[in-house]
C-alpha cells in the first residue's frame, strides 16, 4: 500500500510539470552577490534553431545558442538538458535561453519520459553527428571536451542514467540535478537503477524541504545516500533548499546551476567562489540552503 501512494504521488507531482514553465517558477529573491549575478541573464543575445530527428522518442531537437557564435570562429561547450515528466523542451526554454545568455549551446528534445536517459544520451549523440557536417551552422564551434548535462524531477533521474549508463556518458565534464528522484522511484518506474558512484564529473545536486521533494521525490536520507555514493575524485555539493518545494526547485537551483557550469565549462574562478573554499558564498547562504554536504572543494 505504501508503493502504491508513493507511486501515485510522484504520479501527481510529475502531471504537475506541465503546467509550470520548465526551471522557473518565478523570480529568485537572493541577496548574496555570485547567486544574484547569476540569476540574471548573461551578456549574449540568443537564437534557436530545431533539428527533425529520425527518432520518434527523441521528436525533435531543440538548440538554443548565443546569436554570437555565428559571427565567431570559436567552440563554445554544450549543456544537454532533461525534461521533466511530460514536458519537452519548448517547457525549458526559459532555462535554455538563461544558459545561452551565458555562453553556452543549449541542447533539448521533445521525450515527455525521459527517466532512463536514452532520449538525452542520443540527443547528444545526434546533434554531435549533425554538427560534424562541413555544411551545419554549428559545424566547428562546440566544444566537444566541454559538455555538461542537466535536468529537473523526472529529467534529473534520466540525466544521473546518461551520465552514468551509455558509451557516452564519458562525456559529460559537468553534472548538476534538481529535485532528483530517489533511487527507489527509478526501480519502480522501471527507469533503472542510478548509481551515483559512476559519475564521473564535477556534479551538483539540489533539492526542496517542502513535503513534494522531503517527503516523495528526494527524502533527505535518500538525498545524502546519493552524495555519499558518489566517487571521491570529483568535486560534489549536494545543499537543500530551505523553504520551497518541488515545483518551484528549478527556478530557485537556476543561478547556481549557471555558475557551476560557468566554472567548470568555462573556467570562471568567479562563479567558483560561491561553491569552492571555506569561504564559499553557499556556506553563508543560509537563508536559502541549507543541509550542505560538499566533496573536494
Amino acid at each position: 500500500m505504501l508503493l502504491l501512494l508513493m507511486l501515485v504521488a510522484f504520479t501527481t507531482a510529475s502531471c504537475q510539470d506541465t503546467e509550470k514553465a520548465g526551471f522557473y517558477k518565478g523570480s529568485v529573491d537572493t541577496s548574496m552577490p555570485i547567486e544574484s549575478k547569476y540569476k540574471e541573464k548573461g551578456s549574449e543575445e540568443v537564437a534557436k534553431a530545431e533539428y527533425d530527428s529520425d527518432d520518434a522518442t527523441i521528436g525533435k531537437i531543440v538548440v538554443v545558442y548565443p546569436h554570437s557564435l555565428l559571427k565567431s570562429d570559436g567552440a563554445l561547450p554544450l549543456v544537454n538538458i532533461g525534461n521533466a515528466s511530460n514536458t519537452t523542451a519548448y517547457d525549458l526554454i526559459e532555462a535554455m535561453e538563461h544558459l545561452a545568455s551565458w555562453g553556452f549551446v543549449v541542447i533539448g528534445n521533445m521525450d515527455k519520459q525521459t527517466g532512463t536517459g536514452a532520449s538525452m544520451s542520443h540527443t547528444l549523440d545526434a546533434f554531435l553527428t549533425l554538427v560534424a557536417q562541413q555544411d551545419n551552422q554549428f559545424y566547428g564551434r562546440i566544444d566537444t571536451t566541454k559538455i555538461a548535462i542537466a535536468g529537473y524531477s523526472q529529467g534529473a533521474f534520466g540525466a544521473v542514467m546518461a551520465a552514468t549508463a551509455y558509451p557516452n556518458s564519458r562525456m559529460y565534464k559537468a553534472v548538476y540535478l534538481c529535485s532528483c528522484p530517489q533511487k527507489q522511484i527509478g526501480i519502480n518506474f522501471k527507469w533503472g537503477t542510478s548509481d551515483f558512484s559512476k559519475i564521473g564529473a564535477p556534479l551538483l545536486m539540489v533539492a526542496g524541504t517542502g513535503d513534494w521533494d522531503s517527503k516523495i521525490i528526494s527524502p533527505e536520507e535518500a538525498f545524502q545516500a546519493n552524495f555519499k555514493e558518489t566517487a571521491d575524485d570529483f568535486p560534489v555539493l549536494a545543499a537543500r533548499h530551505a523553504y520551497k518545494d518541488h515545483e518551484e526547485m528549478g527556478g530557485e537551483g537556476d543561478p547556481y546551476m549557471t555558475a557551476w557550469f560557468c566554472h567548470y565549462l568555462k573556467g570562471d574562478s568567479s562563479a567558483g567562489k560561491a561553491f569552492v573554499g571555506d569561504d564559499a558564498e553557499i556556506l553563508k547562504n543560509t537563508g536559502r540552503w541549507i543541509n550542505i554536504e560538499r566533496k573536494n572543494l
